[in-house]
């Protein structure tokens, strides 16, 4: 059998979207961006637009952590059945095809899960297995894939869906700090969804912007690295009204120090280098952070393409994220059958994850 490969990707986005000014100003109106360096950090973020299933009137009562767990669950369940059933649809797949359902989540939990509340809603298999990857943050996507990789392996034929949905609005704090300020400006709402198969099993290809059709990407191999002498410089903390989100200014020189020799590792082992790579796709979890990548393994605008697009146009959905810049790639970029793409993204931890595909 081939290697799994992602069939197809739909994505979707919840509630309004509100332009980077228009957020800022729902800020000031609660009082917290007293900072005067408050919104040159907007302005700085790399963030144009994003889709938020609240505003700032939401949070004028400081919500409870019950009552905006509440509004997780009633908003993400309709969003993760409709974004599943375009990811189904777009590769000629029924609900009772699958075999894996995999839930990718750090915004919101509840027993029974949204891996029950969905199957059930879609009319999935009663024997239908399921993975939950919760609280991992901005990387979780690629445990999901590596879960759902190793479930159409074990199974000939088989098929796994990988749905990551993230309400992050939700947990916007009350606080005028300007750590604050930098998760404010940068978090949304969205959802992804990758079905994982044989790529020759009879699946739609998948269209691209000029009309071609292709067959989505293998999973070819994939890398992680942890560090674990930095566990409070990204993190995402329960209170009592939500999470709190905490993104340590050291980040970015701690990915200049390490990225390099752990995305070449990955290639090297796959007998590659850079060069034989045509698209990067990397989480965007700052603009900052972009910045010391593309600086780090000396990419090219044109590379980093994607990832600030999607920044611009999306903001940072956290573990979402890395599936709409795929599914950009794949859209848009055109690539050929036999070209590379590396993902990576970055997380709590710190943690470092990369896959590396092919057409």
């Amino acid at each position: 059998m081939s290697s799994p490969a992602i069939v197809s990707i739909a994505t979707h986005v919840p509630g309004e979207r509100y332009s980077q000014d228009e957020i800022f100003e729902q800020m000031h109106a609660l009082k917290l961006t007293g900072d005067p360096r408050a919104r040159k950090v907007f302005e700085k973020a790399g963030v144009g637009y994003r889709h938020a299933i609240v505003n700032g009137d939401y949070f004028a009562a400081n919500p409870t952590t019950e009552a905006r767990n509440a509004c997780y669950l009633s908003t993400a369940i309709p969003l993760g059945e409709e974004t599943i059933r375009r990811c189904l649809d777009a590769a000629g797949c029924d609900p009772t095809e699958v075999d894996d359902l995999i839930i990718v989540s750090c915004t919101g939990i509840d027993t029974p899960g949204l891996d029950l509340r969905l199957a059930g809603r879609l009319g999935m298999r009663p024997d239908l297995r399921r993975t939950g990857v919760l609280g991992m943050g901005c990387y979780a996507a690629f445990p999901g894939l590596l879960r759902a990789r190793e479930a159409v392996r074990a199974r000939q034929g088989g098929v796994a869906l990988v749905l990551t949905l993230e309400l992050c609005s939700l947990h916007m704090q009350l606080d005028d700090s300007l750590e604050n300020m930098v998760s404010a400006a940068l978090f949304a709402d969205g959802a992804a969804a990758a079905l994982i198969g044989d790529r020759d099993n009879g699946f739609r290809p998948q269209p691209t912007a000029n009309g071609a059709l292709l067959k989505g990407p293998r999973l070819v191999d994939a890398a992680t690295h942890c560090d674990y002498t930095t566990l409070e410089h990204m993190a995402f903390r329960l209170t009592d009204h939500g999470f709190q989100m905490r993104l340590s200014a050291y980040v970015p020189d701690l990915l200049a120090a390490q990225i390099s020799g752990f995305i070449d590792g990955l290639l090297a082992r796959n007998g590659l280098s850079r060069g034989d790579v045509g698209f990067w796709g990397v989480h965007p979890g700052s603009g900052k952070i972009l910045d010391y990548v593309q600086e780090q393994l000396a990419l090219a605008d044109e590379q980093m393409r994607y990832s600030r697009e999607v920044l611009h146009d999306y903001g940072n959905m956290s573990s979402a994220t890395i599936l709409f810049i795929l599914d950009a790639i794949q859209r848009q970029g055109q690539p050929q059958p036999g070209d590379y793409g590396m993902l990576m993204a970055f997380g709590p931890g710190l943690t470092m994850e990369s896959m590396l595909v092919q057409w």
